[in-house]
């Protein structure tokens, strides 16, 4: 287990200012994008969702990859499109083979967009907690 040792000294002011001792930390944040009125249109729970689809090929592989029922996922997923007011799959009903989905490419660029906000805030919080506590 990490433990953190805390510096204590006494700034000019006369206030207690606390440091981190060990510099093998990091912030970690959680980021999601809600609607005016406080729902949650898209976050991790979304993405992940989605970029199991795109590597399985399918809402049942996909769900059962990650542990959850078909019902489930395709609640969740009814559940985000109409939220955002745009269809996320191309689905193909199955038959011998199986059926197959497809995201969107509306899907693709939430997806994309997504990843790219995630990294960015994650590097510039990092940056900020470096300045702050280190």
């Amino acid at each position: 287990m990490n433990t953190i040792n805390w510096v204590t000294w006494t700034s000019f002011c006369g206030k207690v200012v606390f440091a981190m001792e060990n510099k093998n930390t990091s912030i970690r944040i959680k980021v999601w994008i809600e609607g005016e009125t406080g729902e949650t249109l898209f976050g991790a729970g979304q993405l992940n969702i989605l970029e199991a689809i795109e590597k399985q090929g399918s809402i049942s592989a996909a769900a059962k990859s990650m542990g959850m029922g078909y019902r489930s996922m395709w609640g969740k997923l009814k559940k985000i499109e109409q939220r955002i007011g745009k269809p996320l799959l191309i689905s193909k009903k199955g038959g011998a083979s199986g059926g197959r989905s497809v995201l969107t490419p509306e899907a693709k660029f939430m997806v994309e967009r997504f990843r790219q906000l995630t990294k960015q805030l994650n590097d510039v919080s990092e940056k900020i907690y470096h300045n702050i506590y280190l």
